[in-house]
């Protein structure tokens, strides 16, 4: 398909010199040499889709922090660009490299991290591959700040990032406090937690222990179930659309082959008209 695709190129530039009124010639200053993929690089680039691993968990925590659901930002160092939208995904982008550019998708949001009592850090699992079967993921620390702005991001270990966000959304003192959001029969369990703990009924150990399970028991984190639930909920929504994708594909392929067949039809026509 290449070999006539070019031909037909070449015909046009003979004709050209002849009939310039009669063909219009795009200049294209780089052909592909690479494959099928970069064909479609010679039409307008398509915003790039990126597959996800795993669906976003529901929304948990304080609820002003639902004022940001729906909203991304951006964050741009000396290499890459950040987007990341609340409660749904991080993204990063290769803003040096010209020529495919990597994107990836540096997690998916899954839970809290608490600490202290306290919603600390957002919790991004199953981003883009890592290689060795990893998979990136970012912890997201929450900070009072004037904006909301996505301030840095950072990989301290290999696929394994940081990143701050400030928002006014947390300037509170008890804005990321966990006691007081959680239901009454959460509550009481953590004060039976604190008061089994104060008379030795409870080690450290066996009081956390009891705080993960009011904490999974609130949502706050994500269990292992819900886990895969929205893994297999991705994979299903990623094959559905990758079918649709191909059908697609399939039927522009068509389109460009009769296209080609008219064309080449057309340059037969004009070079016998031309020897005639």
């Amino acid at each position: 398909m290449y070999t006539s695709v070019i031909l037909f190129i070449m015909c046009l530039i003979v004709l050209s010199s002849s009939r310039a009124e009669m063909v219009n010639l795009k200049v294209i200053n780089e052909l592909p040499s690479n494959g099928y993929s970069n064909l479609q690089k010679l039409d307008s680039k398509a915003e790039e889709k990126l597959q996800l691993r795993m669906k976003p968990a529901n929304f948990t925590g304080p609820g002003h922090l639902k004022d940001l659901v729906g909203r991304c930002f951006k964050h741009r160092d000396l290499k890459y660009e950040y987007v990341f939208c609340p409660f749904q995904n991080l993204t990063q982008e290769d803003i040096q490299t010209y020529y495919e550019p990597y994107k990836g998708v540096l997690g998916v949001w899954a839970d809290w991290i608490i600490e202290d009592g306290k919603f600390k850090m957002m919790n991004m699992i199953e981003g883009s591959p890592c290689g060795n079967g990893m998979h990136r993921s970012t912890k997201i620390t929450l900070q009072c700040g004037p904006s909301s702005e996505l301030v840095s991001v950072s990989e301290p270990d290999k696929c394994r990032y940081l990143a701050k966000f400030e928002t006014p959304d947390v300037c509170g003192e008890n804005a990321l406090v966990v006691y007081p959001r959680l239901p009454a029969e959460l509550r009481q369990r953590w004060d039976d937690a604190e008061q089994d703990l104060h008379t030795g009924l409870l080690t450290k150990k066996g009081y956390h222990k009891e705080l993960e399970r009011i904490f999974l028991a609130a949502s706050y984190y994500l269990s292992p179930d819900m886990k895969s639930s929205l893994v297999h909920k991705a994979a299903t929504e990623s094959s559905k659309t990758c079918k649709v994708e191909l059908e697609e594909a399939r039927l522009r392929i068509t389109e460009l082959e009769e296209e080609l067949r008219l064309k080449e039809e057309i340059i037969l026509e004009l070079g016998d008209g031309k020897r005639e």
